[in-house]
């Protein structure tokens, strides 16, 4: 038996011994809870046993209650009432042994004849308890039952009382089966704890002796470095430390004999090249990447002076070797002396290849300062460069020039056409551009479709040819995949650029001067001029005050009315727009309207006057109904049809002033309808289902289509005020009036003639058979209580 069995059986043994004291304790525990349950039932049968025999406790001092043996029903009842508290059958039964009482009426007047030892009959007898289990065809298991002497007064046997205390029994046995469970678990877990510490013991004292063994083994076999940990200070141990103790004074002598092997093998395989030099400058040692990296190989090297293929002998440096192939290399190379006794005897030399580091340095920096889809300068290198120009220029005297160029168009291309498209556009342009100017100057791109040029050594008649080289260069048509794209560019120029402050106000200067190029027509450029930026910083103020207009309540509607030409009553109301501006007085529409369309203000200015008509018209209606208009006429901007809640918000209008949808216009110019009829239509269609009108404002001066009539679900045509003009001594300017008003009759449409400003021209239209008109003749444009005191004294 080795050691680890002998071990191994002393804890199989303390095991053994502790699942026997369990045993035990669990067999003491079980009997001693069969014993309790007996007592507290036996305890439990006598008194009710007590109560049969001399009835019931009462509440009046002094009544003696009647037993309940000699009351059947009595006695029944309070058995019933036991089994159905106490769950547990309770039998009654003379010294005869026959049933007086039973939870179950059929067994009433039987003999009890369940106990098979005659425990109910000894215990009449005797009067002792007793306990047996009584087994029935019901009950193949048996049912423990307990029997307890029915003694009335003066000690006369009356019978006995029997008793089922198996549920009580089995009540208390879970109550102590947790116990039992944890004196189980922890049985279990002692005997697995004792077997546990008897396998680890055992296996850390085998494991310290395996130790031991291996490294005697690899010493035997050589191996010197191996040593042992075995802890603990017992003879064990102490052997451990007299092998290590011998084991390294082995080792110290193999490693001095391979350190020279050894370090030879490191320097073999370096990535570095490391080469060797004597105090007279010669290479005397060199690794075989010292000769890859040089190109001259181990053998080339040796015996060669350093200052050949290192001339400049400082302690770091960088050099381009070439190499006998023809090839070239970068080289970071580092000399370190070796010293002896404050004498230098030699150095060591570590090259490293750093050519490809180089060369992605350099693509990186060329990244940064060029831009990906065009290879051109980016905005960086291109003021980098414009602030070197100028303080040349300043210097020697010459002149530099900038221009700004953005395409006119190219959206548009992009959208039709497809990103591909317009990246092969911009790398074209970029390609024409260069070409179109001189070698010296710098084409930047500076993102979109927006692009820079630097003119040096160029006066102003040099920088506008140039310009206008560049406007030539891009009006040639674009082939696009197979397809012809046309678009143009807006110049700005910006000449005497040496004499601004920096290149970001020369740059913004002829940003300026692009923008004024488009607003010429585009397809051309325009040289700065100090007004433009005058004019720039006058809109930049017009704008920020527009924008706080907004929100400030410097807006204000005026109403003018649309009157019912038989009657000359008003019938509805077109709402207006004017900005009180606290600055400039009160503006009108054609003052700041193009304005809040180009910022994008233009949908804060509608949905402000689509709330503000709703609610003065409302109030209107509410104050003075007998005067008040049927409808108000709100001008929407293209803008709005690109709004995606459009709808929410006109019907929030409408339900937060109470306005009724049928009294709501909407006015859209024919331009606007008519930019995309599929999603135009879509839209109008919502909004004619909120219950409001649509109109087409200015019927004339667009596209005049009778499709466009058909597809668009319009309510109202107000003809434009250029077909009015004039119409007194025109007849052909007559009839086509009247072909417009038959046509919008014909098609059910309200139609309102606009700028009536005669009284000539109202007859006429009255003739024709138009039924509404609006103008300064018939009203001009003025707040609502203007209006309502007005027609107050006119129905008055």
């Amino acid at each position: 038996m080795n050691v680890r069995q002998k071990l191994l059986g002393g804890f199989f043994a303390v095991a053994a011994m502790v699942a026997v004291t369990g045993g035990i304790v669990l067999h003491a525990d079980a009997e001693t809870t069969r014993r309790a349950a007996v007592t507290e039932a036996e305890q439990v049968a006598r008194g009710i046993a007590k109560d049969v025999a001399f009835g019931l406790a009462v509440d009046t001092p002094g009544e003696e209650p009647p037993p309940l043996i000699d009351q059947p029903i009595a006695l029944e009842a309070y058995l019933q009432r036991l089994h159905d508290l106490q769950d547990r059958d309770i039998v009654v039964v003379d010294t005869g042994k026959r049933i007086r009482a039973d939870a179950v009426p059929e067994n009433v007047g039987t003999v009890f004849d369940h106990d098979t030892g005659n425990q109910v009959g000894l215990t009449i007898a005797d009067g002792r308890p007793r306990v047996f289990v009584e087994k029935s065809v019901d009950y193949p298991a048996g049912i423990q039952q307990v029997v307890v002497p029915l003694t009335g007064k003066n000690d006369v046997q009356l019978g006995a009382i029997i008793l089922e205390y198996t549920p009580l029994y089995e009540q208390m046995e879970a109550v102590t089966g947790r116990a039992e469970r944890i004196i189980v678990v922890a049985g279990v877990i002692c005997i697995v704890l004792v077997l546990t510490l008897g396998a680890v013991t055992t296996e850390s004292i085998i494991r310290r002796i395996r130790a031991l063994t291996r490294a005697v083994e690899s010493i035997r076999d050589g191996d010197y470095s191996q040593r042992v940990a075995l802890g603990r200070r017992d003879e064990i141990s102490r052997l451990g430390d007299a092998f290590n103790d011998m084991a390294y004074r082995l080792d110290r002598s193999a490693r001095e004999i391979l350190a020279k092997e050894y370090t030879d093998r490191i320097l073999a395989n370096a990535g570095e090249g490391i080469c060797g030099v004597d105090a007279r400058g010669r290479i005397t040692f060199a690794n075989d990447a010292a000769g890859r990296i040089t190109g001259l190989g181990v053998d080339g090297l040796l015996d060669l002076e350093a200052s050949t293929l290192l001339p400049d002998a400082h302690e770091r440096a960088e050099v381009t070797l070439q190499r006998p192939d023809g090839s070239s290399v970068r080289v970071e190379y580092t000399v370190s002396p070796i010293t002896k006794e404050d004498r230098r005897i030699g150095a060591v030399v570590v090259l490293r290849d750093v050519t490809r580091q180089r060369a992605l340095e350099r693509d990186l920096r060329h990244q940064a300062l060029h831009d990906a889809l065009t290879g051109l300068p980016n905005r960086k290198l291109l003021l980098d460069r414009l602030d070197h120009a100028m303080s040349r220029a300043r210097a020697t005297g010459e002149h530099a020039a900038a221009l700004y160029l953005d395409l006119d168009g190219f959206k548009k291309v992009n959208d039709s056409l497809g990103h591909n498209a317009g990246d092969l556009l911009l790398r074209t342009a970029a390609e024409r551009l260069t070409a179109a100017l001189r070698p010296l100057d710098t084409v930047a791109r500076l993102g979109g479709d927006e692009f820079a040029v630097l003119l040096e050594n160029a006066d102003q008649r040099t920088a506008e040819a140039l310009a206008q080289a560049c406007v030539d260069a891009l009006s040639e048509p674009f082939l696009l995949h197979g397809r012809e794209a046309v678009v143009s560019v807006s110049v700005g120029v910006v000449p005497g650029a040496q004499l601004y402050g920096d290149a970001d106000e020369v740059m913004r200067n002829a940003d300026v001067a692009m923008y004024a190029a488009k607003a010429r027509g585009k397809a051309c450029f325009q040289v700065f001029e100090t007004r433009m930026h005058e004019q720039l910083l006058d809109r930049l103020d017009s704008e920020s005050r527009l924008r706080d207009a907004v929100h400030q309540g410097q807006l204000r509607v005026d109403l003018q009315p649309v009157v019912e030409v038989g009657t000359r009553r008003t019938r509805g109301v077109e709402a207006l727009v004017r900005w009180a501006d606290p600055e400039r007085g009160l503006q009108q529409p054609g003052s700041f309207i193009p304005l809040a369309e180009e910022t994008g203000l233009i949908t804060e200015v509608d949905r402000w006057m689509l709330n503000e008509a709703c609610a003065v018209v409302r109030r209107w209606q509410e104050t003075a109904p007998a005067t008040a208009p049927e409808w108000v006429s709100v001008n929407l901007s293209a803008a709005n049809l690109e709004v995606p809640d459009l709808t929410d918000r006109v019907a929030y209008a409408l339900a937060s002033t109470g306005l009724p949808p049928r009294c709501l216009v909407l006015e859209l110019t024919e331009t606007v309808l008519m930019r995309d009829l599929a999603v135009t239509a879509g839209r109008l269609q919502e909004l004619r289902e909120l219950g409001v009108q649509i109109a087409i404002d200015d019927f004339g001066t667009g596209y005049s289509s009778l499709g466009y009539l058909r597809d668009i679900p319009v309510d109202v045509l107000k003809v434009d005020r250029s077909f009015i003009t004039g119409l007194a001594g025109n007849e052909r300017q007559q009839q086509l009036v009247s072909a417009v008003l038959q046509l919008g009759h014909t098609l059910g449409l309200k139609v309102v003639a606009e700028g009536v400003e005669t009284e000539e021209q109202l007859d006429l239209l009255a003739a024709m058979g138009c039924r509404y008109a609006q103008g300064y003749h018939l009203g001009v444009p003025e707040p609502a209580a203007t209006l309502i005191s007005k027609d107050a004294v006119t129905v008055g």
